[in-house]
């Protein structure tokens, strides 16, 4: 039987028969961002899983691994039977959603076409809004004002903002009375993940990060993060 990387604790070992060449991991105390949530956050389990044919991302959340698994198998059945019919949803690189199932990925031509040869591409883009494909990314404009953080075109998370980021969530589980070592990860699709003992604080989404610093932010600098 497959077994999937457990933050929690040792290996989790599946209980549906998930192939050999889908990565899954999960745990038992993922921490959640979530502004629709009464304290702006939940803790649940969770199992995620990331097939390659099709290409997608799949996670089920519940009380238990067990629960969050089989919720996780559900939606990966339902992608495997569905006849895609797939949606933008106000996206221009190319990305789309199944109107149906759990299913997402790139599946369209972006809409968006490079400056220079006018081919339509959403590979990388300058200060002011201009796109560049792969092959003019060198006549990429630079910004004379940059942001103080900022994440470039190679999605790799800059020193300082990992920094200010970690320091948010080390806040965080120390409210909850969490003491420990904070560790951070990056997953293969970009989720942000930091480690504290047993307890696992998941960041899917830009805004998350966004309200995590923004409510554990120092009211200056040097100054420790404010309550």
């Amino acid at each position: 039987m497959k077994t999937a990387r457990n933050s929690s604790n040792k290996p989790y070992e599946c209980k549906q028969p998930w192939p050999e060449e889908i990565f899954v991991q999960c745990g038992g105390h993922g921490l959640v961002i979530d502004s629709k949530a009464p304290e702006g956050s939940y803790t649940t389990a969770f199992f995620e899983a990331f097939p390659k044919a099709p290409s997608c991302f799949l996670r089920g959340e519940g009380a238990t691994v067990e629960e969050a698994e089989e919720k996780c198998w559900n939606k990966y059945q339902k992608v495997l039977t569905c006849d895609h019919e797939m949606e933008r949803r106000d996206r221009t690189d190319g990305y789309a959603y199944c109107k149906h199932c759990s299913y997402a990925s790139t599946v369209f031509a972006p809409l968006t076409k490079c400056c220079k040869c006018n081919t339509p591409t959403a590979y990388t883009q300058d200060y002011r809004g201009k796109i560049y494909c792969k092959k003019h990314k060198r006549f990429k404009s630079k910004d004379p004002n940059p942001p103080r953080f900022f994440d470039d075109s190679l999605k790799r998370t800059p020193r300082k903002y990992k920094k200010l980021l970690k320091k948010a969530a080390t806040k965080k589980f120390r409210e909850g009375g969490i003491l420990g070592k904070v560790k951070y990860q990056i997953s293969v699709i970009g989720d942000k993940k930091f480690f504290c003992g047993d307890k696992v604080l998941t960041l899917m989404f830009k805004r998350q990060e966004l309200m995590l610093i923004g409510r554990f932010k120092p009211k200056r600098e040097g100054d420790e993060f404010s309550d």
